[in-house]
């Protein structure tokens, strides 16, 4: 692509990077070195995906309200807010 083909050797035009591919054998066409730099791009992958943390219900508020062990408010308020969504 910026490469001159005058048979001059390999003389490369050093755009303030140095290749990170160089062809060593044969005589690709534009086309195959774009789909070979399109399956080297897409093999490499990009970054993954931040995991969602576990949700930790230590300290939650609703902890804080006192209800009687024998109470149906306790044992439906505390089903109700901790359930994993």
């Amino acid at each position: 692509m910026s490469e001159s083909h005058d048979g001059q050797g390999h003389e490369l035009q050093h755009d303030g990077h140095e290749p990170h591919i160089e062809v060593v054998k044969g005589n690709p066409t534009e086309e195959e070195l774009a789909a070979l730099i399109a399956v080297l791009g897409t093999a490499s992958g990009g970054p993954a995906e931040p995991a969602r943390p576990e949700r930790n219900m230590w300290g939650h508020p609703v902890d804080k309200l006192r209800y009687p062990v024998f109470s149906w408010q306790r044992v439906t308020l505390l089903e109700r807010v901790h359930m994993k969504r």
